[in-house]
C-alpha cells in the first residue's frame, strides 16, 4: 500500500483523493500513522525530529509576526489540494485568506489560494527536492521553499511553467530573501534555521 520504488515493469495502481479519504475513514491506516498522498501514492511521513518540529516553529512565528499584515494565513502541518491524486501535508504554508472567512472550513485550499509552501527536511530532503517539488510544480504552486536543517540552507524554487520551477537558487544563513507574494518582506535565511545544540 505504501510507496517504494516499483520494479520494472511494475506499475502501481495510484490512488484518488477520494478513495485515500475513504481509507482514513475505513481505520486502514493507524490513528497515529502520518501519511500524504502525492501523484496517487500514498507516502509515510517520517517522524519529526527535535530540530525538525523546532524549525517549523520558529518559520511559523516569524512568518506570523510579519503575514496577517500582508493579508495572508499561515498554516501548518495542514493538507493542501492539488488535484484528484495529490493531497500533500507541507510543514507550513502561506495562503489568501479563505474567501467564505471560514480558515478552509469546506475545501482544503488549492494552487490558486497557495501563496508559498516550505518544507523542513532533514532525513525528507531527497523527497523534498524530488517528488515533492516535481508535484509542486506541476500543480503551479508560485513558490517553493526547502529548509535544509542539516546544511543549513534554503532552496527556493519559483515561476513554475509547463511543470517546471524556472528559477532555482540555494540560499545561505548570511543571505536574505523575499517571497514573490511579498516583495516588500526580506527575511534572514538565519532567521528561519533553529539553532543547533
Amino acid at each position: 500500500m505504501f510507496a517504494t520504488v516499483p520494479s520494472q515493469g511494475i506499475q502501481p495502481r495510484p490512488f484518488t483523493v477520494d478513495e485515500y479519504y475513504r481509507m482514513g475513514k475505513a481505520g486502514i491506516f493507524h490513528p497515529d500513522e502520518r501519511v500524504e498522498l502525492i501523484d496517487g501514492l500514498i507516502i509515510r511521513m517520517p517522524p519529526q525530529g527535535p530540530l525538525h518540529a523546532a524549525t517549523v516553529s520558529r518559520i511559523v512565528a516569524y512568518l506570523l509576526s510579519c503575514c496577517p499584515a500582508q493579508g495572508a494565513e499561515v498554516r501548518d502541518d495542514k493538507p493542501i489540494a492539488l488535484g484528484e491524486q495529490s493531497e500533500p501535508v507541507p510543514d507550513v504554508t502561506v495562503v489568501a485568506p479563505d474567501p467564505e472567512g471560514d480558515y478552509y472550513s469546506a475545501h482544503h485550499p488549492g494552487p490558486g489560494d497557495v501563496l508559498l509552501v516550505i518544507e523542513v527536511a532533514d532525513s525528507s530532503l531527497d523527497k523534498d527536492l524530488g517528488i515533492k517539488r516535481a508535484a509542486y510544480a506541476r500543480a503551479g504552486i508560485r513558490e517553493y521553499w526547502v529548509v535544509d536543517v542539516e546544511i543549513r540552507r534554503l532552496h527556493r524554487f519559483s515561476d513554475p511553467q509547463d511543470g517546471l520551477y524556472c528559477n532555482a537558487v540555494v540560499l545561505g544563513e548570511s543571505d536574505f530573501l523575499s517571497p514573490d507574494a511579498f516583495p516588500a518582506l526580506s527575511i534572514s535565511v538565519a532567521d528561519l534555521l533553529a539553532k543547533r545544540r
